[in-house]
């Protein structure tokens, strides 16, 4: 299974544009390379692209097979194996664990879940809210065990019970226009633009 990394796992996102159809490893950096997730935060280069691909076929998440080119040289084209896609679509239907990967790993996850259909997505929103109550339950009981005098604790908790509950509200809006438009269809190119509590913020 490809390592955790913060704040996302770039494996997961190989896995999912492989998964979308075989490609060989220039077309694949080209995707990554205009995926906001990833380029926003990360500058890979080719070569540390095709050392994590080469470590995803050793894990047998992937496989690769050597297509002849008569206009270019031979090149590897990479495919998903019964693995790899099993180890991908969990990592897409389950909810992230901390608030600091909403906006970078939940928002990939989206990506692709609405590729797969929207009952994929409208069940990831959903399962991510729970998680976001069960964050919200733990800073509510935190914050009911300080005292007054412990102001500055106060402040910080009172700000955390906001971002979980505005990030509840979002989730809520989200699920419902994905319900609105059950016929949504995702274009496989990503759009580019120019304390102990599980909730974390970046």
């Amino acid at each position: 299974m490809p390592r955790q990394q913060s704040p996302l796992s770039i494996e997961y996102v190989l896995l999912g544009f492989i998964d979308q159809h075989p490609i060989h490893g220039y077309d694949l950096f080209k995707k990554i390379s205009q995926f906001d997730a990833i380029s926003l935060v990360w500058h890979i280069k080719q070569s540390q692209l095709y050392a994590l691909l080469d470590r995803l076929e050793e894990e047998g998440l992937i496989s690769s097979s050597m297509i002849q080119g008569e206009s270019h040289p031979n090149r590897k084209e990479y495919s998903l194996t019964s693995v790899g896609a099993q180890t991908f679509y969990a990592w897409r239907s389950s909810p992230v664990e901390h608030g600091r990967e909403i906006r970078l790993e939940l928002l990939a996850k989206v990506f692709f879940a609405l590729q797969a259909s929207p009952d994929e997505v409208i069940e990831l929103f959903e399962s991510q809210k729970e998680k976001c109550f069960e964050w919200l339950q733990e800073s509510q009981n935190s914050l009911l065990t300080l005292t007054e005098a412990q102001m500055y604790e106060r402040i910080v908790f009172q700000y955390r019970i906001a971002q979980i509950e505005a990030t509840i509200q979002w989730l809520e809006q989200a699920r419902k226009q994905v319900g609105m438009n059950p016929m949504t269809v995702l274009s496989k190119s990503f759009p580019t633009a120019n304390s102990n509590s599980k909730w974390e913020t970046t």
